[in-house]
């Protein structure tokens, strides 16, 4: 490989896939994984925003503020209770909720499709819905007026 003298995108995308090439094979020896954030770079040097080496299998950040969130929701009794081991089924998809975006204000909830693993937003209306308590028919009060 080439010696790189200046730092340009296309370089550091190159340093980008050199650290996952010869980190990862190390890393995973250990147990461990690790995920690279967006760069941002200058003439001679590069920076990667949110490098974290994580243990293999751990819970990701959007998995432990999805806790996070469920316990708070279990604390406060105006809120409702979400249901993470709940499979629904919605958007003609098998989904259950994986994660929680804390900053974001519109669709804060992850949801994953069992079927493509691929993963969606949805807004707190929507997470309440579909992951919240079911209510039967046993549960409503009929009242006559």
């Amino acid at each position: 490989m080439k010696t790189i003298t200046t730092m340009d995108r296309k370089n550091a995308g190159n340093i980008r896939k050199i650290l996952e090439t010869e980190l990862e094979p190390i890393l995973k020896q250990h147990g461990l994984s690790f995920a690279l954030g967006n760069a941002s770079y200058d003439d001679d040097s590069v920076k990667f925003n949110g490098f974290r080496i994580s243990i293999e299998g751990g819970l990701s950040v959007q998995g432990k503020a999805l806790e996070r969130e469920i316990a708070d929701r279990r604390n406060y009794e105006f809120m409702v209770e979400l249901d993470p081991t709940k499979i629904a089924k919605s958007f003609g998809m098998s989904i259950s909720l994986v994660g929680f975006k804390p900053r974001a204000r519109k669709r804060p909830f992850v949801i994953k499709d069992l079927e493509t693993a691929k993963e969606y937003i949805i807004s707190t209306e929507q997470a309440e819905k579909l992951f919240g308590p079911t209510i039967s028919s046993e549960n409503i009060i009929k009242v006559s007026l």
